[in-house]
């Protein structure tokens, strides 16, 4: 007993004069950089051999990759898909490889989910594949006939093209990517907004996942900083439609907070709370393309997390994101590390297993796995 009440006292005291609580996963620091300027990180940066190809497309994407930390780069980068519209060299190609890949991370930095997986799959997808042929951007069609325009859609796009609907999301600035360094906090959701829009009655045909990791130290093992910055790790849900439209949900799973020290090591349970992290940071980023099987039953993970008690050591937020990649066939490794008075799987370690390569693809049958990472330089 005596210990206990000197270990609340103690801790009490340093949680009061940092005025902000340990392990709330909910603060979110967005400063970018680029990381091929810090040596150390240099390896885990997947765009450093952009300049060095030698593709007139893909030194325009580092170019613009390079202009995000300002409004244009959303304009331009809607410019550059449109002429590949009409750039023959390209499309003899089948649009190339890289070019996809390196489109997919552009617009995860940018925090556009859906897109990411789309020229993803249009990278993984062999070229005579229905939904990897056509245009970057859908052509308008001339008339009201909805059937002719579904085929119309299908036949110049694909299922899965960037079409002019994913278009609006580069003509302004939706805040996505942020660009004044301000802190935005995740707003509440319940389990019921991120499940019933994905029963939206449209025949699912593509279904994707993504597993977010944001660090307490970008690139670093380092489990928390300064008592206030832990780090979080959330998720994506992608259902593709038959008509070219989709649903998709960024969220991750938190305590619900009722005093200073609940969800902290003096405290670690809390009642449990999801939030919606569209717009969060992220230093490292997994995902694949999963089948309906696989999907729905993340779907009944996150009810069932819905009145799972938070725990700090043994029910965190990266405990969740890793149940849901184990469940889509992603198996993170060494993700468990220490911290005073406790233990547990954490977002650190989690980010760090990433980096190195300890990733595994469980789920095979669905294609391979799309890995990025959007570190921040050190300051």
């Amino acid at each position: 007993m005596r210990l206990t009440l000197v270990r609340l006292t103690f801790f009490s005291l340093i949680f009061l004069t940092a005025g902000q609580h340990l392990f709330a996963q909910e603060k979110q620091a967005y400063a970018f950089a680029s990381v091929a300027t810090t040596p150390s990180l240099k390896t885990s940066y997947p765009n450093a051999s952009i300049a060095a190809d030698n593709n007139e497309e893909l030194k325009v994407l580092a170019d613009l990759e390079n202009s995000f930390n300002k409004k244009p780069g959303r304009k331009l980068l809607l410019s550059f898909l449109r002429q590949l519209n009409h750039n023959s060299a390209v499309a003899a190609k089948q649009r190339g490889s890289k070019l996809n890949l390196h489109l997919a991370r552009l617009f995860a930095k940018l925090r556009l989910y859906p897109l990411v997986m789309k020229c993803y799959f249009k990278n993984i997808t062999p070229g005579d594949d229905v939904y990897r042929k056509g245009f970057f951007i859908k052509q308008p069609v001339v008339g009201n006939d909805s059937v002719k325009m579904l085929n119309d859609s299908l036949e110049n796009t694909g299922v899965l093209a960037i079409n002019g609907r994913d278009s609006l999301l580069l003509k302004t600035d939706s805040g996505f990517y942020n660009h004044d360094g301000k802190e935005i906090k995740s707003a509440q959701m319940e389990s019921v907004d991120i499940i019933d829009p994905f029963e939206d009655g449209k025949t699912g045909v593509k279904f994707a996942l993504l597993v977010h990791i944001q660090q307490p130290q970008s690139g670093r093992p380092k489990i928390f900083i300064k008592l206030n910055k832990v780090g979080h790790t959330f998720i994506t849900l992608i259902k593709y439609n038959s008509d070219s439209t989709y649903v998709a949900r960024t969220f991750g799973f938190y305590p619900d907070k009722e005093s200073l020290l609940s969800a902290t090591p003096i405290f670690p349970s809390a009642d449990p709370v999801f939030k919606n992290d569209e717009k969060h940071d992220f230093d490292e980023v997994v995902g694949k393309f999963i089948s309906k099987r696989r999907f729905q039953k993340i779907l009944q993970l996150v009810k069932q997390y819905n009145s799972r008690p938070y725990n700090l050591n043994t029910n965190n937020c990266t405990d969740f994101g890793l149940n849901a990649a184990n469940i889509g066939g992603i198996n993170i490794l060494d993700t468990f590390g220490k911290w005073p008075l406790g233990k547990g799987n954490n977002p650190a370690k989690a980010g760090m297993s990433v980096l190195e390569g300890k990733v595994v693809n469980t789920g095979t049958e669905e294609g391979g796995l799309f890995i990025y990472s959007d570190l921040v330089e050190d300051k």
